[in-house]
């Protein structure tokens, strides 16, 4: 069964971590089913070793994101973005939002 595809290489590279440093913040927790050597952790970003729901919860805390972002989205493509809207209040994300559907309903031209 092939392994579904995840984001964990980019996630640690969009914060600026080694692999090393995930393994030693991993360890921390002192739990058997996470990666402890950089090896293993090579082995979860490259799909050839399998993750749990452990694995996920533990690497989104690391990487200040949620579980499913790993599985679901490239911080290095969209990150900053996200991550600047995640830091607004409702009110002002619902403003950028009416900016956008503004910007997008313009033909292009500027008049």
């Amino acid at each position: 069964m092939k392994n579904r595809r995840t984001y964990f290489k980019n996630w640690r590279r969009y914060r600026h971590l080694t692999q090393e440093q995930v393994v030693n913040r991993l360890a921390i927790h002192e739990d058997v089913l996470l990666p402890k050597t950089e090896a293993s952790l090579s082995r979860l970003e490259n799909g050839k070793q399998q993750y749990s729901q452990r694995v996920l919860e533990a690497l989104s805390d690391i990487y200040e994101c949620e579980p499913s972002e790993l599985l679901s989205r490239d911080p290095l493509k969209d990150g900053q973005l996200i991550d600047f809207l995640k830091a607004l209040d409702e009110r002002k994300q619902q403003q950028v939002m009416a900016i956008i559907e503004a910007l997008a309903k313009t033909d292009g031209t500027n008049g």
